[in-house]
């Protein structure tokens, strides 16, 4: 069992962050410079809006920022971000966000599949969402463009990684010190999108 409450939770709440997961991607984009020259984004698996809050409040001024979930959101009161609620394997889905943006800079990805507690299993979901993300990513991502997503590790991260090696020019995996002590996520950076 983790305590909830711990110091990054605390902290979200008094700085009107969403989720503790706000400070792990400000970590990942102060640690590798991941937004330099980004003015599109998109935030896949977005709710309850914490990575598009940090996306907005590190992107210049003019960058548009866009959110998608199968879950609604609270609304972002920021007139760059637009929130499209659908699922990402739906033609609509993509059609919606394609309207607002033709290609991203950069896909972020915080998605995570409902936990059962067995590893294995907890992994193999993992995995599955984010076949689910790349496959997405492939669709929108701008050639030379950035792929950043949390995955549960587990024996088939090396296949998954091995794949992506031939779709970007560079890849590093992370594990952001907000992350809970007990947890197995971690962190992949894929940057420069060879692109179809």
């Amino acid at each position: 069992m983790y305590i909830r409450k711990d110091s990054f939770y605390k902290k979200a709440k008094q700085e009107g962050y969403r989720s503790r997961a706000a400070y792990k991607l400000k970590e990942l984009v102060d640690k590798y410079s991941l937004f330099s020259g980004v003015r599109s984004l998109l935030d896949v698996g977005a709710a309850p809006g914490g990575w598009s809050q940090v996306a907005l409040e590190l992107l210049s001024k003019d960058s548009t920022v866009v959110g998608v979930d199968i879950l609604n959101i609270q609304p972002i009161p920021n007139q760059n971000y637009h929130f499209i609620m659908g699922d990402i394997r739906e033609d609509d889905t993509l059609k919606r966000i394609l309207e607002i943006k033709s290609k991203f800079d950069a896909v972020i990805s915080d998605i995570a599949p409902n936990t059962t507690g067995q590893k294995f299993v907890d992994h193999q979901n993992s995995m599955n969402l984010i076949k689910i993300v790349v496959d997405f990513t492939k669709k929108v991502l701008k050639k030379d463009g950035v792929l950043i997503f949390k995955l549960f590790d587990g024996e088939d991260r090396e296949k998954l990684v091995s794949d992506l090696k031939l779709i970007f020019k560079d890849l590093k995996i992370f594990r952001p010190d907000a992350t809970r002590k007990n947890s197995f996520e971690i962190y992949v950076i894929c940057r420069g999108f060879l692109g179809e």
